[in-house]
């Protein structure tokens, strides 16, 4: 089939030759059984990090870091606007450039009626031209685009004609590209299935492509991301050896699991299946030479788990995830917040909206923040190797040369020394996430610092670095980064 026109994805890929499968589980951490659930202190522990020279080294995307909505976000008068300073603030925290996703089970539910009236029901949302007016609004404040999914699996290809239209008009240069649709791989499951039995990848690239030659006709040049599924690698493979120059970024979703069986241990343990399943997804993006992104991901389906999701677990996860995917070639990550399809403020949301529109944070955010503090968007992911199991750490750095690390301790007792030697950080400083306890949901902070009720953060504890060893307290993280100019806070 033709590709997309004119079509001008802005993702940098910078996928790493020598990170083959095999070396890539090789190189990932492993923490042993119960990290973070130990019992008696050993006494301080004692680690080197070091760079693995020849090693290749990753770049990340500038806009790497994002956000995921339920279609009915884009909806919801006043929420994501510019007019709101705490929101804007919030988001810019995080970065210059990102992507916000809008998309989840609602926009299988969702429709476009130019002048409204909007809805926001999980199974009944109505989104404007102003409700696009108010998002172009909100990205031209934040310096952010979007992603945005039409309704492949309950409306008509008419439908999403009209809609990609008028959200190509109005967002413009902000729309990184359409999505069709979400999960498309269970679309014949379930008591309401969206599509008919024997529902699988032929019948789906053959609807994909009569839908895409349409919306193209239309809206020539626009960029698609898919196939978006729900956790089918397999599908992903499809689509890039079979679509290929159809689809411009390969997505698809990662959760830890069901909130319903969530449990500590499965956010301070490796993950076998998402070490697999991205490795597997960094081969498909290599040989296809299309980028893959995380485009709705975050801990436990379901909104997440009261007590889990929404505490300083949360935070760490989210950090150590971020870095996980980014070491890995992903090209970019879109956490899910606020509202979801069934109805409730999520618990793992980072950013959190009540139904007075009062903004504030959750402890996930944290991690975010301690991501972007680290300078790791934009930056090179470099190669490095420590023999302590319940330590995990990244460096970035530019032109292979170490400008910052991100260290997780997830022993619950224990300290651990580190040597940074081998990183050759010069005239650097640190940045402590820590919190009460692990099971915090408050006072946990960043820098000796919380996000104030304006949405703003500065650190007020900034460590200097005396010699080549830093302590690294029981489950926290640090962030050690090259000094820069006073009033700085963004990339190294």
């Amino acid at each position: 089939m033709a590709g997309g026109g004119n079509c001008r994805l802005r993702v940098y890929s910078g996928f790493p030759a020598m990170l083959t499968r095999r070396s890539f589980l090789r190189s990932t951490i492993v923490l042993s059984g119960g990290a973070g659930l130990r019992g008696l202190a050993r006494g301080e522990r004692h680690a080197t990090l070091r760079l693995v020279h020849g090693g290749a080294a990753v770049q990340v995307p500038a806009n790497f870091i994002g956000l995921g909505y339920e279609m009915l976000s884009a909806a919801q008068p006043e929420l994501l606007c510019a007019r709101d300073a705490v929101y804007v603030r919030l988001v810019r925290n995080l970065g210059s450039e990102g992507v916000l996703r809008f998309g989840g089970i609602v926009a299988d539910f969702t429709r476009y009626a130019p002048v409204g009236p909007v809805r926001t029901e999980p199974k009944n949302t109505v989104v404007s031209e102003a409700s696009l007016q108010q998002l172009r609004g909100f990205l031209n404040a934040t310096g952010w685009t979007a992603i945005w999914s039409v309704n492949f699996g309950r409306g008509t290809l008419a439908e999403a004609v009209a809609e990609a239209r008028a959200v190509h008009r109005i967002l413009g240069p902000k729309l990184t590209a359409l999505e069709l649709g979400n999960e498309v791989e269970n679309y014949g499951r379930g008591s309401h299935p969206a599509r008919s039995a024997g529902w699988g990848f032929t019948r789906y690239l053959a609807e994909y492509r009569e839908w895409r030659r349409a919306i193209l006709s239309a809206v020539p040049g626009v960029c698609f991301a898919a196939p978006d599924t729900a956790a089918s690698v397999a599908w992903v493979e499809q689509m890039a050896e079979q679509a290929r120059g159809e689809v411009q970024l390969l997505t698809t979703h990662f959760y830890l699991g069901d909130q319903r069986k969530a449990t500590l241990a499965q956010m301070v343990q490796p993950s076998a299946d998402l070490a697999s399943r991205i490795a597997r997804l960094g081969e498909i993006s290599r040989s296809s030479g299309t980028p893959w992104r995380m485009c709705e991901t975050n801990s436990f389906f379901g909104g997440g788990h009261a007590g889990l999701s929404d505490t300083f677990a949360g935070a760490l996860w989210t950090l150590n995830y971020m870095l996980l995917l980014a070491q890995a070639g992903c090209a970019g990550v879109n956490l899910e917040t606020g509202v979801n399809q069934l109805g409730f403020l999520s618990w793992y949301s980072p950013i959190r909206s009540d139904a007075m529109g009062a903004v504030t944070v959750g402890a996930p955010y944290y991690g975010m923040l301690a991501f972007a503090a680290a300078g790791a968007d934009g930056a090179e992911m470099l190669p490095v190797e420590s023999a302590d199991a319940e330590m995990t750490a990244y460096a970035m750095g530019r032109q292979g040369r170490a400008r910052a690390a991100v260290i997780l301790n997830w022993s619950d007792v224990d300290p651990v020394r580190v040597s940074l030697a081998g990183l050759e950080l010069h005239a650097a400083e640190v940045l402590r996430l820590a919190a009460p306890t692990l099971l915090s949901k408050y006072g946990v902070t960043l820098g000796g610092a919380a996000v104030d009720g304006q949405g703003r953060w500065s650190p007020a504890r900034v460590e200097r670095m005396h010699g080549d060893e830093l302590k690294v307290d029981p489950v926290s993280a640090v962030v050690v980064r090259q000094m820069r100019p006073a009033g700085v806070q963004g990339r190294s």
